[in-house]
């Protein structure tokens, strides 16, 4: 009897599989998102190349959760690449794990830092100027699994981290105060 339910009900989940795949694709299309990888949407985010006004995004290390309405959608983020965004401050911060790219806000909007970011291994794997979005936020691409320390400069003020690329870490970094 119950193989015969299991023989039944199989079909009918396959169905439901399809059609929320379906429906994912559909909702991406509708967002401008479709074919995207997680890079390509947060990077067109940043560049303002597509209106975010109807979805938000969460970054988790392995998946950019695209979310409209009661839909929440995962697109994968790249595997030998970890996004980190970073807002470093002077006066004012909040608490952030997992970045949420379309309602963080930082406190230094449109300003240019200087970034280092140098691995354990004493490779310098950053050395650059950056502008921060007009959230005031940086987006960095690091190599992933790695270790190492990240300072930023800004004027004659500085601060400097430790950050790891390993798996599960926080894609938002708010505790860098320039000092």
């Amino acid at each position: 009897m119950k193989k015969l339910l299991l023989i039944m009900l199989f079909p009918s989940l396959l169905i439901l599989v399809g059609c929320t795949n379906n429906l994912q694709e559909y909702t991406l299309k509708e967002l401008g998102l479709a074919g995207m990888s997680g890079k390509e949407i947060l990077m067109s985010v940043a560049d303002k190349s597509i209106d975010s006004s109807r979805f938000n995004l969460s970054v988790y290390d392995d998946e950019l959760i695209v979310i409209s309405g009661k839909d929440k959608i995962s697109v994968d983020m790249p595997k030998d690449e970890f996004y980190l965004s970073v807002a470093p401050y002077i006066n004012s911060t909040h608490k952030c794990l997992y970045h949420s790219a379309t309602s963080c806000k930082g406190e230094l909007a449109n300003e240019i830092f200087h970034i280092e970011f140098i691995n354990d291994d004493g490779n310098i794997i950053l050395n650059e100027d950056y502008q921060s979005l007009d959230n005031g936020f940086i987006d960095l691409w690091l190599p992933r699994n790695i270790k190492g320390t990240i300072t930023i400069t800004y004027g004659e003020l500085s601060s400097t981290k430790t950050i790891s690329t390993y798996s599960g870490e926080p894609t938002c970094e708010t505790t860098m105060r320039l000092i």
